[in-house]
């Protein structure tokens, strides 16, 4: 029961068109960056928190079980600074020392025993009366009752969150004006009056109230209205760089309207602006163009690897394998050990179909296996890696786990059964497949 509640939380949280998750190294460092001082703050180990990006254009985050905070991408597109995603994350953080994703289960229980009482005295009402509308109105009023139990217990948690948000951004020195401009957004798309009863957080404009008083030793009317600030000439700060994530997101997911209003955009400047139009133009199949923006980049920030990984990408995806497996062993240099990196690199040395290639990409794509076990592309490198260096049992079991990850498991059945056959009992091998085998089945039980 449990983790079906955790699944329908889940889902209702998304909207039913967008359920992709974002990998990208340069998103994931940052976001790692801003959440460590908070999470550190609130007595939380920032290795065991694991954050996922969801490309969906709400503004929204939430937190289930394992210490996992999701966030909308829409969330980070549209704040106005870093900072109010880390009034955010502080939030959600809130959640998480509260242990709220685990009470709420003891909740659903009362609110469901509400709306049965509810049921039974109905069925009663109907037997003694002869009158099957009382049966329907009790009943009704008993799920209404158990709606706003559970609802009234929701605000009590999310109250309680956002003082504690609070508290975690003054104990790691950040500053608090960042959530109260994320909260005035929110109201301002809210565009109807509120009624608290049907709310499952506070009113919003208590909320801005509660994080203004929260605030009050700050000036945030200076701080919104900061200029940008100046990007220093060989490294980034974290301000600077979070505009280069919002810039690549902006790019990414709306290339069209970026080409047309990206530089009517203030809170950027004309770097944050080129990156997004490299994007922009690389998406819409105008290669020269993005490519000139992005070494127009590099020229300037001649150390920022992010530059390369994104000029390495548009090279292989246009055929220019030769270059863009230079500029991803470049990048793997600026940053060792990234795995993300490193699923990139191997997949440029794939694609040149060299027999060396394959053994390096094979190397670097199982030492990547370490930290992204549950990465789907590498399952499939590797299948592809395998297949073309004739391991053919390990090619259906990276198949199979491929398969698997992305929630097919009748496929990765089939993989795992053509790969028996060809698998010697008793071996590391032919472990792994029947230890995927009762995953799978176990799920299915």
């Amino acid at each position: 029961m449990k983790k079906f509640l955790i699944l329908l939380f889940f889902l209702l949280s998304i909207s039913s068109n967008t359920l992709g998750f974002i990998r990208d190294s340069e998103i994931e460092n940052i976001i790692k960056e801003i959440v460590g001082p908070i999470a550190d703050a609130a007595e939380q180990d920032k290795n065991n928190l694991k954050i996922f990006l969801i490309n969906d254009k709400q503004l929204n985050a939430f937190v289930t079980p394992g210490q996992k905070i999701f966030i909308f991408s829409g969330l980070i597109i549209n704040s106005k600074n870093m900072n109010a995603l880390e009034g955010v994350i502080a939030h959600e953080l809130g959640h998480i020392t509260g242990r709220h994703h685990i009470k709420i289960y003891d909740q659903l229980k009362k609110s469901r025993a509400i709306t049965l009482v509810g049921v039974i005295l109905g069925g009663a009402a109907a037997i003694a009366s002869g009158d099957s509308t009382a049966a329907a109105a009790i009943a009704g009023g008993a799920a209404t009752a158990g709606q706003r139990s559970l609802l009234s217990f929701s605000r009590t948690q999310e109250g309680a969150a956002d003082q504690a948000g609070f508290s975690f951004l003054k104990k790691s020195g950040k500053s608090l004006c960042g959530i109260i401009s994320f909260l005035e957004l929110l109201e301002s798309l809210q565009g109807y009056k509120e009624n608290a009863y049907t709310q499952s957080h506070p009113l919003t404009r208590e909320r801005i109230r509660d994080a203004k008083y929260a605030a009050k030793d700050e000036n945030c009317e200076n701080i919104n209205n900061n200029k940008l600030n100046k990007i220093k000439p060989i490294e980034f700060g974290i301000n600077e760089r979070y505009k280069f994530i919002q810039a690549k997101l902006i790019g990414f997911n709306d290339p069209e309207n970026t080409i047309k209003s990206i530089k009517n955009n203030s809170n950027f400047s004309e770097d944050h602006i080129n990156y997004a139009l490299a994007i922009a133009n690389y998406k819409l199949f105008n290669y020269k163009k993005g490519n000139n923006l992005i070494n127009k980049l590099i020229k300037k920030y001649p150390s920022y690897p992010y530059f390369y990984e994104l000029k390495a990408q548009m090279l292989r995806e246009n055929g220019f394998l030769k270059e863009s497996l230079k500029n991803y062993l470049f990048v793997n240099k600026l940053l060792p050990g990234d795995s993300l990196i490193q699923i990139e690199l191997a997949h440029t040395l794939l694609n040149t179909e060299k027999k060396d290639n394959i053994n390096k990409a094979i190397k670097i794509l199982e030492k990547a296996q370490i930290k992204e076990i549950e990465n789907n592309k590498l399952w499939y490198l590797l299948s592809v890696a395998y297949g073309k260096n004739s391991e053919i049992g390990r090619s259906r079991y990276a198949s199979a786990y491929s398969s698997y990850l992305k929630g097919d498991d009748e496929m990765a059945i089939s993989f795992i059964n053509r790969a028996k056959k060809i698998t010697k009992r008793n071996t590391s091998e032919w472990s792994k497949l029947i230890e995927l085998e009762k995953k799978i089945n176990f799920k299915k039980k």
